[in-house]
């Protein structure tokens, strides 16, 4: 069961470009070491202009760039967090690409836990995602520790 009230909403246009992503995690601290459980049950794609939902089995630059997300916010927290990935939606190739959702990740665990970003550290990040659809990088995998493309 999803908890609509966890959805962390971005909505953003910059030069005419969108940037939209739905985040959806169940946050809890943990003991040990940091954790990420995926428990994505989207559809995926259904139809032209409907919302696209990640499902258990595609989307993999999506999934890898969460993941990307998550582990740049566990490295600015003191604490060990139990994360569950619940839901992610967007609009593939329009709307919506990795950065996209990774920068979305990192704000919804920021606003449910809490966690304050140093001020200029969060405008280089949302710098870089305004930037990510120049150069084929809508394609690419984001490294928000770096700042850079994976390869």
């Amino acid at each position: 069961m999803i908890n609509e009230n966890l959805d962390f909403r971005l909505l953003k246009v910059k030069n005419g470009k969108p940037f939209f992503a739905i985040i959806n995690l169940e946050i809890m601290k943990n003991e040990n070491q940091n954790e990420i459980i995926e428990e994505y049950c989207g559809k995926g794609w259904t139809k032209q202009g409907d919302i696209e939902n990640i499902p258990l089995k595609g989307y993999e630059n999506w999934k890898k760039a969460v993941r990307n997300g998550l582990e740049f916010a566990f490295s600015k927290s003191n604490e060990k967090w139990k994360v569950k990935i619940k839901k992610v939606e967007g609009r593939i190739a329009t709307d919506t690409n990795p950065t996209i959702v990774g920068f979305a990740t990192i704000l919804a665990f920021c606003e449910q836990t809490k966690l304050k970003l140093d001020f200029d550290l969060k405008n280089e990040i949302e710098n870089f995602t305004l930037k990510s659809w120049e150069n084929k990088n809508d394609e690419r995998i984001p490294n928000f520790i770096n700042l850079e493309y994976e390869k």
